[in-house]
């Protein structure tokens, strides 16, 4: 059965928030049942070539009866409204004001209007909406008309080319919008009226990242123009729609009160979907067990993009900082999962973890690109992309591809790597004539075993060298400074004494990439209880000297997560010191340097906490929070939570402020807040609809990281889940939520919360629930160890 072509109509009551809908389906070689997807949909009506025809409804298919085998035109009339969620056709906004937008991966087109909901069964769509005439629509394609009908509008689009059922985008409302052409083609940035940004920074990027990403896949864009959408409301980061990207608000309204973080990271996930337009879109899996390698190609190649438009940014050092360290932490636990994790359920992608699907995937890519080469790696995927061009692809089809390129065995090495969980950790250790290296599972927790065929990157003093290493055991000879250059490669290194040594004397022969691995796998080394904290300690002194930014942000990080998991002084004080001398040299040396900002800004946030001096300083600094550099921001909000202020001075900002940037920091300095009076107004507030869902879940992640509000999260776990399922947070949000509650949170009370954890087990939540539990055992060995 092949689908060619929806036809829908949409009649749209915006002020009821409901909606009436005809839609013609074309059908090439039908089957006798034709199986729809559907979910809350109510079917008025349906025909087969204009004949009444039989079917039946059920809460999640409408089945048709079918007698012929040729093409056919299924017509169904139907009616529903738009959800209250954040998903399918939803309302976005508030009671006031709102929008009305679609989300629909993984499988909520079904919630819009009744269709294959597979994203095997791709087809061209034919949109025409019916709106008051005041209202403006969007949709991945131009309009081709609009005429008028008494007090209504009716906007037709132009057809869409093949594609699948979630990438088809409405959206209705009023908007403002600028735009640029970028040749011959119109980019839009939008969003609700009176929410628009004056800054053109997201159609800049766009246009910098569409022709990059046209040079390095030799196809041009293939639609004639392409929509940036701000959403109200958005349950996820970005979504790929074809022509027609949506995102939070956060990431596309940059004003002056944004901070040098969030230019980066808007540029990032901007970059990331523009991505999707050719690996995603353009070509599309053909089941969501590969969705994986949408996400990780989108996220490695969007770090991959930035890096070449923004080449001051040294772009990589956040991707070691984001994807890897999420990825390695992620993957080093049982109850991690595979890349290429069985999906026989949509509904089932939501449980995965983002960290592998987007982060550890993303690293395994740019280990193949660094094996094969950088231009065999970009031969392959143009032929790719040009063999599977609207159509369907598996992930070995990519692997093959780049395979005939480079002549070695890559599709032998990535299904190991991808049907495997987990990453090598290879115990490095000196002898007479050279070095032995030996592979095992690294492992946070547990003990499992496992073995890969690693690809390696050698520094030597004579330069670099790629090998693959099979089997257990591999002897080197003595030319070796190092073993992952520019951490190329997915995997931890533990040099005994004499190899370390041998590193420190040699540091300026070792990338900063490479550097941030060496001091990220100590910290992983200490947390498995593979490095005792003097050892821990004594090397990572031998790093404090790097000014490095991406250097620098690593340590501070590591040492301030150790005070906030064991409590204990020795770390306390270490951080300050460390911290307060980095910042030394940054406002005397660095101050307008763009990739120091961003680590001065976390800096600041850190001592805001740990030291109350610092926090008072900041308070008194600016007569009122408009003022504050922002940079400083989210320093001085918890310098605020730290000296006293209560949650009415945060509710505030987060009611009126214009900016949901300074909305999130001001969600997550919340968590510092210890009084019960502060907190029962936290729940309040969530119920009452004046925070947006999409980050209601966001206080109980801050307050379960911050010790002072931990007994609190102990006490109302099961309070807090039932409200977020309550307000239809998003169920990959309340997972990774649970997920924080149970591991940091539970650090108040232990006992209490693996027992609590029981109560709120449910299917939705399960991977958070375990993860939770896993991560809070690790913590608890951890502070042993630092006892």
């Amino acid at each position: 059965m092949k689908i060619l072509n929806y036809d829908i109509h949409l009649d749209i009551d915006f002020a009821g928030k409901k909606y009436s809908g005809t839609e013609n389906i074309k059908i090439e070689k039908p089957d006798k049942k034709l199986e729809l997807d559907i979910n809350e949909i109510d079917i008025k009506g349906v025909k087969i070539n204009g004949m009444d025809a039989v079917f039946s409804v059920s809460n999640t298919q409408l089945v048709v009866d079918n007698d012929s085998s040729d093409v056919i035109d299924l017509s169904i009339e139907f009616y529903t409204y738009n959800d209250p969620g954040l998903k399918g056709f939803y309302v976005a906004g508030d009671a006031n004001k709102y929008i009305l937008s679609t989300q629909f991966e993984e499988s909520d087109a079904r919630r819009a209007f009744p269709c294959f909901d597979n994203p095997l069964y791709k087809a061209t769509f034919d949109l025409e909406v019916k709106i008051d005439k005041d209202l403006q629509a969007i949709s991945n394609m131009p309009i081709k008309h609009e005429k008028i009908e008494a007090n209504k509008k009716i906007v037709t689009f132009e057809r869409t080319p093949v594609m699948s059922t979630y990438l088809l985008y409405i959206g209705i409302g009023h908007f403002d919008e600028m735009s640029t052409m970028y040749r011959n083609k119109r980019f839009y940035y939008a969003a609700m009226d009176g929410r628009l940004s004056k800054s053109s920074y997201p159609l800049d990027i766009a246009k910098k990242s569409v022709e990059y990403l046209e040079n390095y896949t030799n196809i041009e864009y293939m639609l004639p123009k392409l929509h940036l959408i701000a959403v109200p409301e958005f349950a996820a980061g970005a979504m790929e729609n074809w022509g027609a990207i949506t995102f939070r608000e956060i990431l596309l309204n940059m004003d002056a009160s944004s901070s040098s973080k969030s230019y980066r990271r808007s540029a990032e996930v901007i970059t990331h979907e523009l991505v999707h337009q050719w690996f995603g879109d353009l070509v599309t899996m053909k089941w969501w067990n590969d969705l994986w390698l949408n996400e990780s190609f989108a996220t490695f190649f969007a770090f991959k993009t930035v890096d070449a438009v923004e080449p001051s940014w040294n772009f990589f050092g956040d991707f070691l900082l984001d994807q890897t360290d999420g990825a390695y932490t992620m993957d080093s636990i049982i109850n991690s999962h595979p890349i290429n994790a069985e999906v026989s359920d949509p509904m089932g992608v939501s449980k995965l973890s983002y960290e592998i699907r987007y982060g550890k995937g993303s690293n395994v890519l740019r280990m193949i690109e660094a094996y094969t080469g950088n231009d065999v790696f970009m031969t392959g995927l143009r032929n790719y992309l040009k063999k599977f061009s609207y159509s369907n692809a598996e992930g070995s089809d990519l692997w093959n591809s780049i395979e005939e390129v480079s002549k070695k065995g890559i599709s032998e090495i990535m299904n190991e790597w991808i049907s495997k969980k987990g990453y090598p950790l290879l115990m490095a250790k000196k002898t007479d004539n050279g070095l032995l290296l030996t592979q095992e599972k690294f492992n946070l927790h547990g003990n499992e075993h496992e073995e890969w065929k690693i690809p390696l990157f050698i520094n030597r003093f004579s330069g670099e060298q790629k090998i693959l290493m099979e089997g257990k055991d591999l002897k080197l000879d003595g030319d070796i400074i190092s073993l992952n250059k520019m951490h190329f490669g997915f995997y931890r290194v533990y040099y005994d004494n004499e190899l370390f040594n041998n590193i420190i004397k040699n540091l300026d022969k070792i990338s900063v990439f490479e550097k941030w691995g060496i001091i990220n796998d100590m910290y992983a080394l200490f947390l498995a209880g593979r490095m005792e904290l003097t050892e821990f300690m004594r090397r990572m002194e031998t790093f404090y000297k790097i000014n490095e930014p991406v250097i620098i942000e690593e340590i501070s990080k590591e040492l301030y997560n150790l005070f906030i998991i064991s409590q204990n002084i020795y770390f306390k004080d270490i951080v300050n010191f460390y911290i307060k001398d980095k910042i030394e040299y940054i406002e005397k040396n660095k101050s307008d340097d763009f990739n120091y900002k961003t680590v001065l800004s976390n800096l600041y946030s850190r001592l805001a906490y740990i030291n109350s001096d610092f926090a008072s300083k900041l308070v008194k600094k600016y007569s009122s929070f408009e003022l504050v550099n922002p940079d400083e921001r989210q320093a001085y909000l918890i310098s605020r939570a730290v000296t006293g202020s209560d949650f009415s001075y945060f509710r505030d900002i987060i009611e009126n402020s214009k900016s949901d940037e300074d909305k999130t920091k001001a969600i997550m300095a919340c968590g510092i807040l210890s009084e019960n009076e502060d907190h029962d107004q936290i729940i309040d507030f969530i119920k009452s609809g004046r925070v947006k869902k999409q980050d209601a879940d966001s206080f109980f992640t801050s307050m379960a990281t911050y010790p002072e509000s931990r007994e609190f999260i102990v006490n109302n776990l099961e309070t807090i889940v039932d409200l977020l399922f309550n307000i239809r947070v998003s169920n990959l949000r309340i997972n990774r939520c649970v997920q924080t509650m149970i591991s940091y949170g539970g650090l108040a009370d232990p006992e209490k919360i693996k027992k609590d954890a029981e109560k709120i087990r449910r299917d939705e939540i399960e991977g958070g629930i375990n993860k939770g539990l896993e991560f809070l055992e690790i913590f608890e060995n951890a502070i042993k160890a630092s006892n």
